[in-house]
């Protein structure tokens, strides 16, 4: 998300959902396989009208098996592209496990299952504001996904060291965010392990190779769109149509299109911490030059793929 001096992304809590939002938030988690609601929905929440709109659409698709493929593929790709094109440097998981009882490993394989899952969410919802996605010819045959018994406890902003919340900002501002996520807020439950992480991560993100590797894998979610076993209509038309103001559809067109600048991010950055507790990949065998395209060219942000 653009980040801008003193702003901050709006969220539902499920302390203050009610009603058919609080519907919506545990057929997500039960759909998803999560014990929390993503902070996607929670987004997507500040307009209920909307939110009901959309898990209307998408529900059908999110419980298909076809859907959780797409999204092992998309985990595929992030892998391959950060361990063919990142140096990532070896990271050590200091320390015992969390206050859940989570190791740094089970964190990890938390987000890598669930941010792809996301970023199609977010990168086929872009797509259904300007007209229906998916086949709508193949048949959705029921979800077989993992369950998660627990959520990554978050480091909360009054119990972060000093050093904690310098790399959050840095971050925010390096990549331009509105908010700090909650997949470096459970990393930073082991301080010591993510101060080795974001120092190796942080020239990373400043290189034209992550902008690539974010354009791309952006790129791929919104192609995969149409891959969804049903069709998903949420056009601006049909949501003004539904009663939505101009200003509604524009501040939840606006946040789905952040939300895809920061997933694209997050997905590469949980690689990043996951190919380094695999011992990492040297200088020697990661190339220091961005992907280029069919005509030579760099790609641009994710942005400019949606």
């Amino acid at each position: 998300m653009r980040w801008k001096r003193g702003h901050r992304l709006k969220l539902i809590s499920d302390s203050e959902a009610s009603g058919r939002t609080l519907e919506i938030f545990r057929e997500v988690r039960e759909s998803l396989g999560t014990p929390a609601v993503p902070m996607l929905y929670r987004a997507y929440a500040i307009c209920p009208k909307f939110l009901d709109i959309h898990w209307q659409a998408f529900r059908p698709a999110v419980q298909s098996r076809q859907f959780f493929v797409l999204g092992e593929r998309l985990t595929a790709e992030c892998y391959t592209r950060a361990h063919n094109y990142f140096e990532v440097p070896g990271l050590c998981a200091c320390g015992s496990a969390d206050a859940a009882g989570l190791s740094i490993s089970q964190v990890l394989d938390y987000y890598q299952y669930l941010d792809p899952l996301l970023l199609l969410i977010a990168a086929a919802q872009m797509r259904a504001f300007e007209e229906p996605v998916g086949t709508g010819t193949a048949t959705p045959e029921a979800a077989r996904h993992p369950e998660f018994s627990k959520a990554p406890p978050l480091v909360c902003d009054e119990n972060a060291r000093p050093e904690l919340h310098r790399s959050w900002q840095e971050r925010r501002q390096v990549l331009e965010l509105a908010f700090i996520s909650d997949e470096h807020r459970a990393l930073s439950c082991w301080p010591d392990f993510y101060v080795q992480y974001w120092a190796g991560l942080k020239e990373l993100l400043q290189s034209p190779i992550y902008a690539d590797c974010q354009y791309r894998v952006a790129d791929s979610a919104l192609d995969m769109a149409d891959e969804l076993p049903v069709v998903a209509g949420t056009t601006v038309s049909q949501l003004l149509d539904a009663g939505l103001t101009d200003q509604q559809v524009s501040s939840v067109v606006r946040v789905n299109e952040d939300f895809i600048q920061a997933l694209t991010g997050l997905v590469l950055d949980i690689t990043f911490a996951k190919i380094g507790l695999e011992h990492g990949v040297s200088a020697e065998s990661a190339p220091r030059k961005p992907v280029e395209d069919s005509e030579g060219q760099t790609a641009g942000s994710p942005m400019r793929a949606a």
